[in-house]
């Protein structure tokens, strides 16, 4: 189905930089909505990007109430973490003072505050977050100096979480895991001479290689930025690119634990009024099962189903094996708004 797209770049306050942040959100309007239907809120992974979603939002936009014949959804809205995609290009000067990354509450602020402006007042809002994303989901739920943001169900793709106590019971196993990833994070190649040798670059390279043709090209045109750098000749400045999210932002995504267990201690307190559902990947490449276990453990899952062919970069790997996944947990909140305006009338 077609649709339209709009994009919003709004000023907020930030935690940690000075003048505030631009948090950046891309409205995509189907050319045929259905007014009553769900509004999906997306929230990327680490060193992604909003674009991102679209082939599933595309997937999405064509599946209909199986009662009411009418689309799922009304809208879909995806945002960049501030330090990632369009949104890092923006706040570049912003963030560069910074000594380390941009931690995923910013990510959270960003979205309480954009809700806070009332742009989606009356909207029936579904969260769903990847990986890094499902904290920034999760963290939008908590009330602080900004309203919390109210969904009628969250879906919680490959979350990057786990409970203190399992952590610390496989204590040696996850620190290495954290330094391999810290390492393969600094030796990464990050600057290419322009987007078509990026491009060549990430067709060989896991875990690029994995995904489908259509979100390499996604990433290639969303995900990298233009940057100067010296001849090392000694002439002109020349003009290259770089990843939008720089190795400092990325690294950071995996040195907070404390705010990760604050996001599963969420979890567990939530109103059960929310369902919580999960989505996985068919193959667990990245994250041992043990790790999204122990936090289905603090409270049950409304649902979980896995994507087959697809690891934890689901998204990039399998955009509309995802897309049916989320279309089931839609149906299903859909449903039971109906049941609920039905009773409500007897």
């Amino acid at each position: 189905m077609a649709y339209r797209t709009t994009t919003v770049t709004p000023l907020f306050p930030s935690r940690r930089v000075a003048g505030g942040l631009r948090f950046v959100g891309k409205c995509y309007s189907p050319e045929r909505g259905n007014p009553d239907g769900l509004t999906a809120l997306f929230f990327h992974c680490v060193g992604s990007v909003k674009e991102a979603w679209e082939p599933t939002i595309q997937y999405l936009f064509a599946q209909k109430e199986p009662k009411t014949g009418r689309p799922l959804l009304r809208e879909a809205w995806a945002f960049d973490m501030q330090s990632h995609g369009e949104a890092s290009a923006l706040n570049a000067a912003q963030l560069a003072p910074l000594t380390t990354g941009l931690p995923v509450d910013e990510y959270a602020d960003g979205l309480k505050a954009f809700v806070a402006t009332g742009a989606l007042d009356g909207h029936r809002l579904v969260g769903i977050g990847h990986s890094l994303g499902t904290s920034a989901v999760m963290l939008s739920t908590i009330a602080d100096e900004l309203p919390s943001v109210n969904y009628e169900s969250i879906i919680l793709i490959e979350p990057a979480l786990i409970t203190r106590e399992v952590y610390n019971a496989n204590l040696e196993e996850r620190e290495g895991a954290l330094k391999m990833m810290n390492k393969a994070i600094s030796k990464r190649r990050d600057t290419w001479n322009s987007p078509e040798e990026a491009q060549s670059y990430f067709e060989d390279r896991f875990p690029w290689t994995m995904w489908d043709a259509r979100e390499r090209e996604l990433f290639v045109r969303h995900g990298l930025r233009q940057v100067s750098v010296p001849d090392p000749k000694g002439g002109k400045p020349v003009t290259k690119v770089t990843l939008a999210c720089s190795k400092d932002h990325e690294r950071c995504a995996y040195s907070q634990d404390e705010v990760y267990y604050t996001v599963v201690d969420r979890i567990a307190s939530l109103d059960r009024a929310v369902p919580i559902h999960y989505i996985l990947g068919g193959r667990a490449d990245l994250i041992p099962e043990y790790i999204p276990q122990s936090v289905m453990g603090v409270r049950p899952p409304a649902s979980v189903q896995k994507v087959p062919d697809a690891g934890h970069f689901v998204l990039q790997e399998n955009p509309e094996g995802l897309g049916e996944a989320i279309a089931q947990v839609l149906v299903s909140t859909a449903g039971r708004a109906h049941h609920a305006r039905l009773h409500a009338h007897l």
